[in-house]
């Protein structure tokens, strides 16, 4: 199985979410991959998620480079957990034949998990919380059913 956690410029959320998934199915093979909708290629992760992902022993994030969501990346996916509705729906304007693997990562019709990025560290940690929750649920639906 392969998840594509996707946000914005794919430096911050999206790669935290797929390591903290990555993390809860490591005894699994399930490949975690990350991209952003509007993701300028090769920059690196932000610094305080890339600690927080290092202080809570999930993969580290040091070598990671931001990549744009491609149709070829989609496609390849079983699942896409969209960090906003607006990502999901950017997607799926895209890729109408992909509607059933395209979800939102909380699974909220009227909530997101709000980019921290240059703002307060308590921004960042409820980003952190909503991630970390909202992927233990992921992992358990996973782990129950085989796929999503």
């Amino acid at each position: 199985m392969r998840v594509l956690v996707v946000c914005t410029a794919n430096i911050c959320r999206s790669p935290y979410g797929a390591a903290v998934l990555a993390h809860r199915l490591s005894d699994l093979p399930v490949e975690l991959v990350s991209a952003g909708t509007q993701a300028d290629p090769g920059q690196p992760a932000d610094a305080v998620m890339a600690d927080t992902a290092r202080a809570k022993g999930y993969r580290d994030l040091g070598e990671h480079r931001s990549q744009p969501v491609l149709g070829g990346l989609l496609r390849r996916c079983d699942l896409v957990l969209c960090m906003e509705r607006a990502h999901r729906d950017v997607l799926l304007n895209s890729y109408p034949m992909m509607t059933g693997r395209i979800r939102t990562f909380l699974e909220s019709p009227s909530r997101d998990v709000a980019d921290p990025t240059g703002k307060s560290l308590e921004d960042y940690a409820r980003a952190v919380t909503e991630i970390e929750a909202a992927a233990e649920a992921w992992a358990e639906r996973i782990r129950r059913i085989g796929r999503v």
